[in-house]
């Protein structure tokens, strides 16, 4: 097993953030740091980059449930906040896919899986959310794929 490159990346990060005095990148990357940990504790192994970006993804679903949460209370201040550690956690998630993109993938997972059945929803999702990981939310994926599938 390969050594996973975005765990040292985060670590690498956190210590730069330190010598900066970086509080609000310092709180956030220690965070992941933990969450990582913590996965690597009930794994009883190494995290693979894959296991990293499922955790970062996992951070900034929660992230972006704060700010939908602290807008609607009429909390700006504790929004901002949520926003500033929501834009240093998906720097290190991979490039969200276009509309075209998503549409494209949906049109070959469905080729793929050889259905046009909306009945046939599962079989398509298991062929497709391996290759969107980290790149689509899968909330928008699965509405998207409801209309494909009529």
């Amino acid at each position: 097993m390969e050594k996973p490159q975005l765990k040292d990346q985060i670590t690498a990060d956190l210590k730069t953030a330190l010598r900066h005095k970086d509080a609000v990148r310092l709180s956030t990357l220690r965070m992941i740091n933990a969450e990582i940990k913590n996965l690597e504790i009930a794994k009883r192994s190494e995290a693979a980059d894959e296991d990293v970006r499922k955790v970062l993804a996992g951070a900034a679903k929660k992230h972006q449930d704060s700010i939908t949460q602290f807008q609607s209370g009429n909390r700006p201040d504790l929004a901002a906040q949520e926003t500033a550690e929501l834009e240093i956690i998906k720097s290190y998630l991979p490039a969200q896919l276009s509309r075209a993109e998503l549409d494209d993938l949906i049109q070959s997972a469905i080729s793929e899986a050889g259905t046009s059945a909306a009945a046939d929803f599962g079989k398509v999702m298991k062929i497709l959310m391996p290759k969107i990981q980290g790149r689509a939310s899968g909330q928008i994926v699965s509405q998207k794929l409801k209309e494909k599938l009529g």
